[in-house]
């Protein structure tokens, strides 16, 4: 099989799931993510020790992961109090130090480094999706629409007509154009989605689309250069065709949360 054809079968069961279990509703998607989550962690832990001798245990901050990860999804759900949530996500952090410490880590700033992104980076993202799907999954499948076309975009744009370089020294391969590509086709699809669902009004679609856009190529940026300071290619295998699950998501981790502060802030 060749490498296009892999890639279009990984991505079309991730979308497949992902709007399957959006559609299902948050307690599902919950269940979904929840595995995707602790491999994006894992992952994170990886990168942020790759150039050393030795990687410390990684048991506690994936247990770590997980709780603040179901603390954020219950609470976006209602089945946590903010007050709840507070005390699991104090508790969670505090059991992450403590374990660091016990673990005599060398690095110790490294180490609860690493703690944070993994809380703060990974899991409060993804605990964040029940949060779009409070009201319906409108709200979520179309972000997912407005990443994926914003995606496609940048590529397509940028292959036909990249020139200039955008941050050359973190991701070589993205160019302004492709980045201006993305933007406008995914207000395009804000606009698309407005005519079909009226959760947002026509100027707040876009303008969520717009914010996505910028979000997310900034989200792929900071990947690539977690990767470039590790000195590897992929962030993992796990996806045939697309490295990582941080590879696949990482324009994901920053849209999502900017996205649902957008509709917040706009009354959605």
């Amino acid at each position: 099989m060749t490498e296009t054809a892999t890639r279009a079968l990984t991505g079309a069961a991730y979308v497949a799931l992902t709007l399957g279990a959006a559609l299902a509703g948050p307690l599902t998607t919950t269940l979904l993510f929840l595995p995707v989550s602790l491999l994006a962690a894992r992952e994170m832990h990886r990168l942020s020790h790759a150039t050393k001798e030795e990687t410390p245990p990684v048991t506690i901050p994936l247990l770590v992961t997980a709780a603040t990860f179901l603390t954020i999804a219950f609470l976006g759900t209602g089945l946590l109090s903010l007050r709840s949530s507070a005390v699991v996500l104090l508790a969670a952090f505090t059991v992450g130090v403590v374990d660091i410490v016990l673990n005599n880590a060398k690095e110790p700033v490294r180490g609860v480094g690493t703690l944070l992104i993994m809380i703060a980076y990974i899991a409060m993202p993804f605990g964040l999706i029940t949060s779009l799907l409070t009201d319906g999954p409108h709200l979520f499948i179309g972000f997912m629409i407005i990443l994926w076309t914003n995606d496609t975009g940048a590529y397509l744009v940028g292959r036909a007509i990249g020139r200039t370089k955008l941050m050359p020294r973190v991701s070589p391969k993205k160019t302004v154009e492709g980045f201006g590509g993305g933007l406008v086709l995914a207000m395009m699809a804000g606009v698309v989605l407005a005519l079909a669902w009226p959760d947002l009004t026509l100027a707040q679609w876009v303008i969520c689309a717009a914010v996505v856009a910028v979000t997310s190529t900034i989200g792929d940026l900071l990947e690539s250069s977690f990767k470039r300071e590790a000195g590897v290619k992929d962030s993992g295998h796990v996806l045939p065709g697309h490295g990582g699950i941080l590879d696949r998501f990482d324009g994901f981790l920053l849209a999502l949360p900017a996205m649902l502060a957008c509709a917040k802030l706009m009354g959605a």
